[in-house]
């Protein structure tokens, strides 16, 4: 639409448009206009309104003379024209030419999307809509209505410290139980009681716009990541002028939520233990949790985010200030002039743009999560696909685009210092991540003797002897003895069989009424005596003996004669005297870049450096990590969970590599933990990450 001259007729407002007062703000009055067609309010200013008000003039000149002679505004052809352009661009104009019908058609086919655009940008948010709750509201309304007044909430108040009281007394037992509840049946049940509390929340945002006159069309259910939630319609709240009354209906569910919470949390604290107390802790930490957690942040959508917006008397809080942050770095960096979204005073200028910077970097990390969640939650070519396309549309398409407007800024405008240092930091910024710099491999190690052996039990049992840590043994010496009632049983049940086969095989022999069971019988003395090796077999695999001279090392602290040892339990490790090696594990991304022969330093966490290099290098990942002490569980550098059995897998793809001293490393009485820097040829940071982006996707990609 161009630009309305004083002479020109203006286009007529829409006929369903309704008007009402809003709020103050900075001591001017304003208004709302509500757009049924959109379900949308929008707010004007004392300008805006004197226009809008006087739009059946029908002529910008009309309206300035009408607005200089009953207003005491000093308004001119320029004001008219803008706000004609935002009403025009708003929808809230009446189409008056086929040029108008013909931009509200393709307005209307561009919001449609194709289903596969439509799921794209709906598949992690979904909304549904299932009740009109506004006559049940209206009809319990007296009932609760009490509770959204400043003594209900003072009732809140006093029963939350009253909770809070309670469970500091028994912290402990508190929290224990807390942990405790992230089992699979207590997140179940963890998820039951936050449906049920989510209930009363919404019903509370329901009651609070009640009781301020609002209507309440419809509540549903949305799902977020796949995740059921519910939510109340409470648009209509955008009515109230007074600021209060639309911060109740921001806090009722919170509050709702918080009165559950502490009433759950009485009960806990009061109840003997059963199955009640469980049923009232589960529903007071679920409540207090998301409460805190999620429903106060106000960097999403959430009632943390509209009481910010109230509070600050911002609407539409994050586009404005999204708008107004891209503006902002964008003279800061470019220096462009163009004109402010909209005037903002500096203090609170400098408030939404720490808010808007804090909100997109929490959706960075917040979208990337979704998408390893969405990845985790489905098959792998599925989980693979929606991740990069989790990534692309909310993560990089974003910061390509106003990437890609920086750069139209830069060629658009006048040379000036800003954009000079702009420029000049993003190329160095470039070259720091393209160009190849980065010629080490660093990798976790272990310092270890030549030649060990780590010493494991065979087989379950309890244990009868011992040596002590730093014994020197010979070749062949019993360094473990273990005793087992069951391998004891079973011999002596062996030998029992045996006895009474080789009776029935010898009464064959003398008694020929017998001789047709003489052959079962020999059969039976087979297998007896075949069990019985067995078992005495198992018998002698509980004494560990050395395979080789040496010194017992890294015996468990606390083992001792009568403890209970489960099968393949490591009781400690056998090192001889001689050379030492480091034994390192190579991410997958880095090991193209490792070459046997390559020199190397092994750095431990205290003591000298040593000059090693490559001596071999394993073609297969690490299964199961046998170095403990590199172990995340144990407070080393490489991540693992351990399985059940006492077994430690690796989380991520290793290779172990060997290396041995430019002259042989002199002998270790102890295993020295550390890291190796590995000499290898030099890739960019950008080379890193796409070679690591590219295993990842080459490893999960695998059957």
């Amino acid at each position: 639409m161009t630009a309305a001259t004083a002479a020109s007729a203006l286009p007529p407002l829409r006929e369903d448009l309704s008007l009402s007062r809003g709020p103050l703000s900075d001591g001017a009055p304003t208004w709302s206009v509500y757009d049924p067609a959109r379900h949308r309010f929008i707010r004007l200013g004392w300008l805006d309104f004197e226009i809008l008000s006087r739009w059946r003039l029908r002529t910008a000149d009309a309206i300035l003379r009408s607005l200089g002679e009953e207003t005491t505004l000093k308004a001119s052809s320029e004001d008219v024209a803008r706000f004609a352009k935002f009403a025009y661009s708003a929808g809230l104009l009446q189409p008056s030419a086929a040029a108008d019908s013909q931009r509200m058609a393709a307005e209307q086919v561009a919001r449609r999307r194709s289903p596969g655009s439509w799921l794209i940008h709906n598949y992690l948010f979904l909304r549904l809509r299932l009740v009109d709750p506004d006559r049940f509201l209206t009809a319990v309304l007296p009932v609760v209505g009490r509770m959204f007044s400043r003594g209900g909430l003072a009732v809140v108040g006093v029963l939350s410290l009253i909770a809070l009281y309670l469970i500091s007394r028994d912290w402990e037992t508190y929290t224990h139980s807390l942990v405790a509840q992230t089992t699979i049946p207590g997140l179940i049940e963890m998820g039951i009681a936050v449906s049920f509390a989510k209930v009363f929340h919404e019903l509370g945002h329901g009651f609070a716009a009640k009781r301020f006159g609002c209507r309440v069309p419809s509540m549903g259910i949305a799902f977020l990541v796949m995740w059921p939630v519910l939510w109340t319609d409470t648009t209509d709240a955008w009515r109230l002028s007074d600021r209060r009354q639309r911060l109740v209906i921001d806090i009722a569910g919170m509050a709702t939520e918080i009165l559950i919470a502490a009433l759950a949390s009485i009960a806990w604290a009061i109840l003997p233990d059963g199955p009640a107390r469980s049923a009232m802790f589960v529903l007071s930490s679920s409540t207090w949790l998301l409460t805190l957690v999620v429903n106060l942040s106000p960097l999403m959508r959430f009632d943390g985010y509209y009481i910010m917006s109230d509070l600050l008397d911002f609407p539409n809080l994050q586009e404005r200030g999204f708008a107004y942050t891209r503006w902002f770095l964008r003279e800061l960096l470019f220096r462009p002039g163009a004109e402010a979204p909209e005037k903002l005073s500096p203090h609170f200028a400098r408030l939404v743009v720490g808010y808007s910077i804090a909100c997109w970097i929490y959706r960075f990390f917040l979208f990337t999560g979704i998408a390893v969640l969405v990845y985790h939650f489905t098959f792998k070519l599925l989980g693979i696909f929606l991740m990069f396309v989790e990534i692309w549309y909310f993560v990089t398409k974003p910061i390509l685009n106003e990437l890609m407007t920086w750069a139209k800024i830069s060629r658009t405008t006048r040379l000036n210092r800003h954009t000079v240092v702009t420029l000049s930091v993003f190329a160095l910024l470039i070259l720091a991540l393209a160009v190849p710099w980065r010629g080490k491999v660093e990798a976790p190690a272990l310092l270890r003797a030549e030649r060990q052996a780590n010493l494991l039990s065979s087989e379950p049992g309890r244990l009868k002897a011992m040596i002590a840590e730093g014994t020197r043994v010979a070749e062949g010496q019993v360094m473990f003895q273990l005793e087992s009632m069951e391998i004891d049983h079973a011999i002596l049940a062996a030998r029992a069989q045996l006895i009474a086969a080789q009776a029935d095989q010898t009464a064959g022999i003398y008694n020929p009424g017998r001789r047709g069971e003489q052959q079962s019988a020999g059969a039976r003395v087979a297998e007896a005596t075949a069990a019985l090796v067995r078992a005495q077999s198992r018998l002698q695999s509980l004494q560990i003996v050395a395979p080789f001279a040496g010194v017992v090392r890294d015996i468990p602290t606390g083992l001792q004669v009568g403890a209970d040892i489960r099968r393949l339990e490591k009781l400690g490790v056998l090192i001889t005297g001689g050379a030492s090696v480091v034994e390192a594990f190579v991410a997958e991304a880095d090991l193209d870049r490792v070459a046997v022969g390559a020199r190397a330093s092994f750095i431990p966490v205290d003591g000298p450096t040593q000059e090693v290099k490559v001596a071999e290098m394993a073609h297969v990942s690490t299964q199961t990590l046998e170095v403990q002490e590199l172990a995340s569980t144990l407070g080393g550098p490489v991540p693992v969970r351990r399985k059940e059995g006492g077994a430690l897998i690796p989380e991520e793809a290793i290779y172990r590599v060997l290396l041995v001293g430019e002259k042989p490393l002199p002998g270790t009485p102890s295993r020295v933990v550390g890291h190796v820097v590995i000499d290898a040829p030099a890739r960019s940071a950008l080379g890193i990450v796409y070679h690591r982006a590219v295993a990842v996707l080459m490893r999960e990609a695998s059957p």
